[in-house]
C-alpha cells in the first residue's frame, strides 16, 4: 500500500510584481523556518500571473517525523 502523503500545515500564495514576489515569499519562508523549526518540508514554485511583469509564488509547509515518514 501507498505511504500516503502528509498533508500541508500551511499553503501560501503571492502574487506581485516579480522581483517583490520572490522577496517577498523567501522572506515569509525564513520566518515559517523559524517559527515551525526544522522538522518542516519547505517547498516553493512560481507560476506566471496574469498581470505582465508579475508572478504567482508559492511556499507549501509540511510537518514530517523524524523518521522520515509522515506524521502519525
Amino acid at each position: 500500500m501507498p505511504i500516503p502523503t502528509p498533508a500541508p500545515i500551511a499553503h501560501i500564495r503571492v502574487i506581485a510584481a516579480t522581483d517583490h514576489a520572490q522577496a517577498l515569499i523567501a522572506d515569509i519562508t525564513a520566518h515559517a523556518r523559524t517559527v515551525l523549526g526544522d522538522n518542516a518540508t519547505y517547498r516553493t514554485h512560481t507560476r506566471p500571473a496574469r498581470r505582465t511583469g508579475h508572478l504567482r509564488a508559492y511556499l507549501t509547509v509540511t510537518l514530517v517525523q523524524k523518521g522520515g515518514g509522515p506524521p502519525q
